[in-house]
């Protein structure tokens, strides 16, 4: 659910730790998974997290300065929930958490679609705008990854990493 009563600061916060914890799980996918074409997604995933996480700061503080920081982390999976990336097991497990993707991916598109209206200037709307569309493309790509995915023999090689067998 959504929180209520958020100043704009305190949007441009909670969007700054998702993208935290975006950049997070992307991270530790990589680490943990060692088919070629599903890690090249991942790590431009990762890359794109970091961009939306430098540009929302860049907006926060183009706004409101050096203002202290009113979100932590643990708010931010309160609001947007975790993935664990230490639960791949084997393929089956590695498919859950990247539903687990998916479902982190889709609540953020939905909390910038939603929470949008309380930015105070036409620039900082288009940019959650943005990263809604943003969302929902990751969502998108991590369904096509998971596709793939079924048809690839995995295996969970001797460092805990998800392999592809040849």
């Amino acid at each position: 659910m959504l929180p209520a009563n958020l100043t704009a600061m305190e949007v441009f916060d909670l969007g700054i730790q998702g993208e935290t914890l975006a950049y997070r799980m992307y991270d530790g996918l990589v680490k943990r998974v060692q088919v070629p074409t599903l890690q090249t997604r991942l790590s431009q995933l990762k890359k794109d997290e970091k961009d939306h996480r430098k540009t929302l700061r860049a907006h926060r503080r183009s706004l409101f300065a050096d203002a202290p920081v009113g979100v932590t982390e643990v708010d931010a999976e309160q609001v947007f929930g975790a993935v664990d990336t230490g639960a791949i097991r084997d393929k089956e497990s590695l498919i859950q958490v990247l539903y687990g993707a998916i479902r982190f991916e889709e609540y953020c598109a939905y909390y910038y679609e939603k929470i949008q209206y309380k930015m105070p200037n036409r620039e900082a709307r288009i940019f959650m705008d943005v990263l809604a569309d943003e969302g929902r493309t990751h969502a998108e790509i991590l369904k096509q990854q998971i596709e793939a995915l079924r048809d690839l023999e995995v295996t969970i090689d001797e460092k805990g990493r998800a392999v592809e067998v040849y």
